[in-house]
């Protein structure tokens, strides 16, 4: 049911945005007009910030596990953090993959399965509340929806307020009833919970890394801007950012494809920037920040795999040795030194 009506809004709102913008879908030639003319030296910026951004991503994997006692490199941090996101973006079911993949490499590190389930909930966490800043940055940053987005903000304090006031204990009732509801998930999350045990300065640095993350791929954003010639301000971008991201949680396909696209580019538009311009930024956006990243996600994940080290030495060595015999083959001196046959 709930797959259903999943669906069912995900549609309906796709419906809605291709009707609203029914008079402005971009031209195909204008659009291939926009990519002709684009500035590489922008797009090399755009393709650093998304490599910074999984970066920093990985950096925040790799601080929890430290503060849980183990022990995990940058590169690899790196390699785990880019595979785990091809599976989970190209495959069903691809969180559930990605979960049981990323488990298996923490466990590879001496990891426990407390520390792993730590990491994963606490990464989850950061990420999501730093998304949520993101978005009301955005929704408050917005003329036509500033006043909407504070009326919403105060409602839920003043029901929140309200309902600690009238039920003080109805956190603590809540809490027992989903403890009695879901044991091995409570039981799960008081083991992460005591696994992990951050200080006031690990929790600005992890909250700091974790914002980094989406900053840093808003700045990719406004690099393919810059690079196709579109002028929008920085909160046209960070409206057309979290548009598309929130859209992709909504989607059932993998990565949110076309859902994404959609939700950025009718932003773009609604903000006066030309459909075949905002098509072509988000078709670059979208290239580097979801088609590059995934390539590179299942080039990390073949790097990974079991016995990949050896063999890749191997091969090194046999392209090495002919390599060096051609070298040797092409110095002309080379033939003097070659053993002449002997006079009869």
């Amino acid at each position: 049911m709930r797959r259903r009506l999943r669906w069912v809004a995900v549609l309906g709102t796709a419906a809605l945005a291709v009707y609203m913008l029914r008079d402005r879908i971009p031209d195909p030639a204008e659009v291939w007009r926009t990519i002709k003319g684009v500035s590489f030296g922008w797009l090399a910026v755009a393709v650093l910030f998304e490599a910074m951004s999984m970066s920093t991503f990985a950096r925040l994997f790799r601080r929890l596990l430290t503060l849980g006692g183990a022990r995990m490199t940058v590169g690899r941090a790196v390699a785990v953090t880019y595979a785990r996101n091809a599976l989970s973006n190209s495959l069903p079911a691809g969180p559930v993959l990605s979960i049981a993949y990323t488990t298996r490499q923490f466990g590879r590190l001496g990891a426990n399965k407390p520390l792993i389930a730590a990491t994963l909930v606490l990464s989850g966490i950061y990420s999501t509340a730093t998304f949520v800043v993101l978005t009301l940055v955005a929704l408050l940053g917005g003329p036509s929806t500033r006043q909407a987005t504070g009326i919403f903000l105060a409602v839920l304090v003043l029901i929140c307020s309200v309902a600690v006031r009238l039920r003080p204990r109805s956190l603590g009732s809540l809490m027992k009833r989903l403890n009695d509801r879901f044991p091995a998930l409570a039981e799960q999350l008081r083991q992460a919970r005591e696994a992990i045990r951050p200080g006031g300065r690990d929790r600005i640095t992890l909250f700091t890394l974790a914002l980094l993350n989406w900053l840093l791929d808003v700045a990719c954003l406004a690099a393919v801007c810059a690079a196709a010639g579109v002028s929008v301000g920085p909160h046209t971008v960070l409206l057309g950012y979290v548009a598309a991201k929130g859209a992709a949680t909504l989607a059932l396909i993998p990565g949110g494809l076309g859902v994404a696209e959609l939700g950025m580019a009718a932003t773009f538009i609604a903000a006066g920037v030309a459909g075949g311009s905002a098509a072509a930024v988000v078709a670059l956006y979208r290239l580097i920040s979801y088609w590059a990243i995934l390539l590179a996600g299942w080039v990390a994940w073949i790097a990974l795999l079991d016995g990949f080290h050896a063999w890749a030495v191997k091969v090194g060595q046999l392209i090495l040795q002919a390599l060096i015999g051609l070298s040797i083959a092409m110095i002309p001196s080379a033939y003097v030194y070659r053993e002449q046959p002997k006079p009869r």
